[in-house]
């Protein structure tokens, strides 16, 4: 079995094609403002003449836009090459490209004054929220803190005492191996977000300005 997978949802653009459990190819590039343009390229650099099985799309939290970019495009692939398409979540594939830790709080980059993070106890999931400086404090200061993944660890805590843990995979490879590892952690591509995605709304509106 071949799945390509497309991670788009942070700030990078990414893209991996995988068989049976093994990585085919792999690339990934920063991507603040332009993932539209080089994710199209890239799936056609990854998958040449590979015929794929399934699709896999990273569906959030992250980047408003970046989620929107990965579900349209992969959803037009999936169409046009008539293949099925399922999402992943970026907590659940932080988490299971983990050694199963028995606590671990993931946290996925905001870029606001929060970051996205969901618990994981002995690999049952908490509800996910926003979390600001203040709760992270009050979280790593309890007794037995939680062990940290993901993209928001480095951005957010400096000056934090925190023990971190590392995947060797990241962005598309981390859904590939979540999906071969378990693949019942699929969910319907639909957009995941923690909060109201962010909208700036012009000072006037249409009508003021007949």
């Amino acid at each position: 079995m071949k799945i390509l997978a497309i991670d788009t949802a942070g700030w990078k653009c990414s893209v991996a094609l995988w068989e049976d459990g093994h990585e085919l190819a792999f690339q990934e590039q920063d991507s603040e403002r332009d993932q539209a343009a080089l994710l199209p390229q890239f799936v056609k650099d990854i998958m040449g003449s590979h015929v794929v099985d399934h699709l896999i799309v990273n569906v959030g939290p992250g980047s408003f836009t970046g989620i929107r970019v990965g579900l349209a495009f992969a959803k037009g692939l999936a169409m046009g090459l008539n293949l099925s398409l399922k999402g992943i979540d970026s907590f659940t594939a932080t988490y299971i490209s983990l050694e199963s830790p028995s606590d671990v709080l993931i946290l996925i980059e905001a870029r606001r004054q929060d970051v996205f993070g969901q618990r994981f106890l002995d690999g049952v999931p908490r509800s996910p929220q926003s979390l600001t400086r203040e709760a992270l404090k009050d979280i790593l200061t309890q007794e037995n803190p939680p062990l940290l993944a993901g993209s928001g660890v480095h951005p957010f805590l400096e000056g934090f005492l925190y023990k971190e843990v590392h995947s060797r995979w990241r962005g598309a490879q981390s859904l590939a191996y979540a999906f071969f590892k378990d693949p019942n952690c699929v969910i319907e591509p639909l957009p995941f977000y923690v909060r109201e995605p962010d909208v700036t709304y012009p000072r006037e509106s249409c009508a003021s300005s007949l």
